[in-house]
């Protein structure tokens, strides 16, 4: 009899559900992460969605036009990887239809397509994940994930180094083999990973004063332009920013990894200049940076910085004696320059004013083309509010960048797509799992996105051990 119960009550549910009112809608569905009309590389991991309205059920029908796939879920929808990938193989695009019942009503949105590149897309990205405040982090650390897998991976976490800080991750044309970051107290210095060597290095001298900030790698490895900036901290009192930074004074050097010399250039340390930010060009011939006038840091919100450039040598690791005014940024501030790695391109971030572009909402990248000098807002990429750090994949058909588009405080890693014209595709958030609970719950940041083509070698315990070393400074002539 309590058979007989079960089943007549399950009956009835099943009918319930079968019976329920069904509507249409011409809009789009309203899902989260917003994936209509994006372009994705063929190996990038299932993209995963909830909807963004409170959800009985979601149903999704996703198609290449001659296989399909149905997956549903309670709130949102997992696709089985290996379904995915059968997908991708053989597509030019997906149609995806979503049903979402809600109070016992079914409805059935307008379908959306996502374009499939063919063009394949780096192993992962590193980044580090940190409070988005000014003063107190209980956790931060720094971590690489899987675009294949939809994997996190720990690199290093705060919590192993007496609640150090740790930053400016940075790798030679995307290869973890030779890698570096910074530990920022007792203990800490620059963590240099090269080929299967790791050292922990001071790079503060007596003549530099301070230890190197901002990295760039030589694209054959042999270089690391660095920064080295005092910085200070001030606060506003505009919610929409809270804080800003900016430098007292700050100059650039470049280190040799084969000799262990950090070397300074009059040029680059002119006292009636700010340099910072530094960025090697694609053939390794230019050194891109950013300068200001440093009467400007009295009054913060008339800092402008030009993108300026001198030659490099390579094989002797000399600088040229000319600087070069890229861009005087029209009346902004330009920052973060970044050259792809086909030379065609460098991205910079313009913002109204500063060197600290991350609380600021008008913070938007630009484009300049290397071969004409034409240069262009980037509105494919951005949004009403910050978008800042970016990086190129090694094949410079896909940039990944932070962007506060989602909530206006903490910072997400977006990724888009570059064609043969140089035209960007809408950009998508990186894809997770589980993407409502993750970036909903996770109060974090993600800082400096940075594309890496394979797994990162080294361990927390490699970190832990490395030999502690110092470099010596050579002042160039």
């Amino acid at each position: 009899m309590r058979k007989l119960f079960i089943i007549a009550v399950l009956s009835l549910v099943v009918a319930a559900c079968s019976t329920a009112e069904k509507r249409t809608s011409d809009q789009l569905p309203p899902i989260f992460p917003d994936y209509a009309g994006v372009t994705v590389p063929i190996n990038i991991a299932p993209l995963n969605f909830d909807a963004a309205v409170a959800a009985e059920r979601v149903e999704a029908t996703i198609s290449n036009g001659s296989q399909q796939i149905k997956v549903k879920g309670r709130t949102g929808v997992d696709i089985p990887l290996r379904k995915w990938r059968a997908l991708l193989a053989d597509a030019e695009r997906l149609t995806v239809a979503v049903a979402v019942t809600a109070e016992g009503v079914q409805t059935e949105y307008a379908p959306f397509e996502i374009m499939v590149s063919r063009d394949s897309i780096d192993y992962g990205v590193c980044y580090r994940r940190v409070d988005p405040g000014y003063e107190y982090y209980a956790r931060m650390g720094l971590y690489y994930y899987d675009l294949a897998e939809n994997e996190e991976h720990i690199l290093i976490e705060n919590t192993l180094l007496g609640s150090s800080c740790v930053n400016c991750h940075s790798f030679a044309k995307t290869s973890p083999s030779k890698m570096m970051f910074h530990i920022r107290g007792k203990g800490g210095g620059t963590l240099m990973h090269l080929n299967g060597q790791n050292r922990l290095l001071n790079t503060k001298t007596d003549a530099t004063q301070v230890s190197c900030v901002y990295p760039s790698w030589h694209p054959e490895g042999r270089y690391i332009a660095y920064s080295i900036n005092d910085i200070k901290q001030t606060f506003h009192n505009e919610p929409s920013m809270l804080l800003d930074v900016y430098d007292h004074w700050s100059d650039v050097v470049i280190y040799d990894t084969e000799t262990g010399e950090l070397n300074t250039y009059p040029i680059l340390s002119d006292t009636a200049r700010f340099e910072t930010f530094p960025s090697f060009s694609a053939d390794g011939r230019t050194l891109y940076f950013c300068s200001a006038d440093p009467q400007a840091a009295e009054i913060l919100p008339e800092v402008r910085y030009e993108l300026c450039s001198v030659g490099f040598d390579p094989a002797t690791g000399e600088v040229g004696n000319e600087i070069t005014t890229v861009w005087d940024g029209d009346g902004a501030s330009l920052l973060f320059p970044r050259a792809s790695y086909d030379g065609r391109y460098l991205m910079v971030t313009r913002s109204a004013y500063g060197t600290f572009p991350i609380w600021h909402k008008d913070a938007d990248l630009w484009l300049i083309d290397l071969a004409t000098g034409e240069r262009r807002s980037i509105d494919e990429l951005n949004s009403d509010n910050t978008e800042s750090y970016h990086s190129w994949s090694s094949s410079s058909r896909w940039v990944v960048f932070s962007s506060r588009r989602i909530d206006g405080l903490h910072t997400r890693p977006f990724i888009a797509h570059v064609d043969d014209e140089g035209r960007f595709s809408k950009p998508f958030l990186m894809p997770h799992n589980d993407p409502r609970t993750w970036y909903d719950g996770l109060m974090q940041s993600y800082n400096i996105p940075e594309f890496i083509s394979a797994p990162i070698e080294i361990s927390p315990k490699d970190i832990l051990q490395a030999e502690a070393g110092a470099v010596e400074l050579r002042e160039r002539k």
